[in-house]
């Protein structure tokens, strides 16, 4: 029997320290905002808040609740493949744990190990939980890259001149993002060189004294890679199971992009399609995305500003940046957190009743 991981990312002094790091930066952020801008008072985003119209505040809040219920169903869908079925609420805790824990991390480097734990706890394999997780990060990315794909072809005029830092940075982004598709594809297919890479790594770990016994570390792994390549076999075997995950997480995108759009026409606005509004959002995710800074904080406020700014008229460009990034990172972030409480204290009285029977 495997022995469940030790989520280390959910220590609650990790938690904080992440948490203390994401609240400077947003003042840093809104402080520098409101020095450039000069209308960052309360008073005015009051009454530019007033006067939107309140179905497609609605619409969006929907939107943003898709995206975390499919991200949970397309990891479901994996789970069932191997044999486990993960109920709705789970799946939606593997889903909003991830969100959580990658909005308050570096590079998002938080959410997969959090998704592993809570699949653990629910009794699925670590050697099955790590193919789940690295197919779908497969799929999540290849996902991004399509929409990036497309989005860079429907506004390629806009990106000639979009200026040389948003260029770089979507190009850096990409490049990222096919390396890391590269890399789940290695970690899929060549079990020799991910048992090297493994090697290596142990080896290392143990010159530096992090590790006392380089066998046994060794051993586990290479029982490990085992499990997990049979795991990934298995999933392989099921072509439709792939196609399904990547059309869910396409789909995910989409209702993600798709909150910016009504937070758009909740000002009023129709000058943009929905398509080229999309697309702009894509490319603000292909940009800012691998970036080393917890959910991007201060790159996609400014990228959005930056992008943005032929969209919205100037009187209103700043609130709806503040309004699009409140739903579809601030609020969806402590919502999954609140989500992910919920769960913690259901599943603890659940597991209390029946040591009590």
């Amino acid at each position: 029997m495997e022995k469940k991981p030790e989520f280390r990312g959910g220590r609650k002094k990790n938690q904080i320290i992440s948490l203390v790091i994401v609240g400077v930066l947003i003042f840093l952020t809104f402080y520098t905002l409101r020095k450039i801008t000069g209308n960052l008072g309360f008073s005015y985003l009051w009454s530019v808040i007033c006067r939107l119209e309140g179905k497609y505040v609605v619409l969006a809040f929907i939107f943003m609740a898709a995206f975390v219920i499919i991200e949970g169903q397309c990891l479901a869908i994996l789970a069932k493949a191997l044999g486990h079925r993960a109920t709705f609420s789970s799946a939606t805790v593997y889903a909003a744990s991830d969100i959580y824990f990658s909005a308050i991390t570096p590079s998002a480097t938080g959410g997969q190990p959090a998704s592993a734990y809570y699949m653990a706890r629910d009794g699925i394999p670590v050697s099955q939980t790590t193919t789940i997780l690295i197919v779908n990060i497969l799929l999540y990315t290849l996902s991004l890259v399509i929409m990036g794909l497309w989005a860079l072809a429907v506004k390629f005029r806009f990106f000639l001149h979009a200026g040389a830092i948003l260029q770089v940075l979507f190009a850096v982004g990409m490049v990222l993002q096919l390396l890391l598709i590269a890399l789940c594809l290695l970690c899929m297919f060549s079990q020799d060189m991910i048992r090297k890479l493994g090697h290596w790594v142990v080896g290392v770990l143990h010159r530096f004294h992090v590790i006392r016994s380089k066998e046994d570390k060794l051993e586990k792994m290479n029982a490990s890679i085992g499990k997990y390549q049979a795991g990934v076999k298995f999933i392989k075997k099921q072509p439709l199971v792939m196609v399904s995950v990547l059309a869910g997480n396409i789909l995910m995108r989409i209702a993600f992009f798709s909150i910016g759009w009504f937070v758009y026409k909740a000002f009023g606005l129709c000058q943009m399609g929905y398509g080229e509004f999309v697309a702009l959002q894509a490319l603000l995710a292909i940009a800012v995305n691998s970036l080393p800074i917890p959910g991007a904080i201060g790159a996609s406020e400014g990228s959005f500003l930056l992008l943005f700014q032929g969209a919205y008229p100037a009187a209103v460009l700043v609130p709806a940046m503040l309004l699009t990034r409140g739903i579809n990172y601030y609020l969806c972030f402590v919502l999954c957190g609140i989500y992910m409480l919920i769960y913690h204290v259901c599943i603890g009285k659940r597991t209390e009743g029946e040591e009590n029977e």
